[in-house]
């Protein structure tokens, strides 16, 4: 991606993260950084099988500029969602747990999550992005799937 259309979006996040409901949070211990990537380009993941104990959904969704979406097998296990930035979610239960990110201009975040019956999925916490953090929520969509769609891109 050419450094003008990072810096443009850079500024976008910055912008529309001070423009959530958000109050500020302290900025992070410089040690505890994630260094930022090179690429903003999705990433995906293996594609695991079903098991019968999780729930398979196409997740789709954004936080602020950044935009995240595919087929997850398994909610009930560990896992991650391709998009401009690099989230792993960690489960405590098939609907909810918690979740961080990491990607380009130095942007972290953490927080929790929920998966509704009724398709949506809450993502809220603090993030951060070249040094400006915000809180934030947002509403994704978790479109259910079967095991014969679990996996393919749309």
């Amino acid at each position: 991606m050419p450094n003008t259309k990072r810096l443009l979006i850079a500024l976008a996040l910055i912008a529309t993260s001070t423009a959530c409901t958000s109050t500020v949070a302290p900025n992070p211990d410089p040690a505890s950084k994630v260094p930022s990537t090179d690429a903003a380009k999705p990433n995906p993941s293996p594609t695991p099988t079903v098991s019968a104990s999780g729930k398979a959904f196409h997740i789709s969704g954004n936080i602020d500029d950044a935009v995240q979406e595919g087929d997850v097998c398994d909610t009930s296990v560990a896992f991650t969602v391709p998009g401009t930035l690099k989230f792993t979610f960690t489960p405590t239960s098939a609907t909810k747990g918690n979740y961080t990110y990491s990607g380009p201009f130095r942007a972290t975040g953490s927080g929790p999550y929920e998966i509704f019956a009724n398709g949506k999925m809450l993502v809220s916490g603090t993030g951060c992005i070249m040094g400006k953090c915000a809180t934030y929520s947002h509403d994704w969509k978790a479109t259910p799937i079967g095991p014969q769609a679990c996996g393919k891109t749309k």
